[in-house]
């Protein structure tokens, strides 16, 4: 990386995909709730198609639930100190892609740059915790050299 995309920049893109997931959830939940309690079939149709639907609509309810609590310790995380170790807020650039440590999530892309989003949870991470500039770790089978870190 030439000019070094500052930990701020990284995260406002991931709290603005975050919320675009939530965002998502919310609109599918509120979508399958009309649907499941509109009365277009008969008795039976209904009940049935009903639970079915009840069932989807508790689930997404919970992936809902979930997004919201990782958007919320987005929204929560101080990135101001730069990281001497791989830790939660860190930016871990490695020789084989660039990792910023805070919440599951799928690629983001700040000024070009693509950065995956790990949770302190993710197996991955148990790898790499604690480890400074210049050291390696291995994840199924891939090795990672930690070229910089901040």
């Amino acid at each position: 990386m030439q000019n070094k995309i500052t930990k701020t920049q990284i995260l406002k893109a991931c709290i603005q995909k975050q919320q675009e997931l939530v965002d998502s959830f919310k609109e599918r939940e509120a979508e399958i709730h009309k649907d499941a309690y509109s009365q277009n079939e008969s008795d039976s149709q209904t009940e049935d198609r009903k639970a079915d639907k009840l069932e989807v609509l508790n689930a997404i309810g919970n992936e809902l639930i979930f997004a919201d609590q990782e958007l919320n310790y987005l929204n929560s995380m101080n990135v101001m100190e730069e990281s001497k170790i791989v830790e939660s807020g860190a930016v871990v650039v490695t020789d084989q892609i660039t990792f910023f440590i805070s919440v599951s999530s799928e690629k983001v892309e700040v000024d070009g740059e693509v950065f995956f989003g790990i949770s302190t949870n993710a197996p991955i991470y148990a790898s790499m915790k604690d480890l400074k500039k210049g050291s390696s770790f291995q994840y199924n089978e891939t090795k990672y050299v930690i070229e910089d870190l901040y």
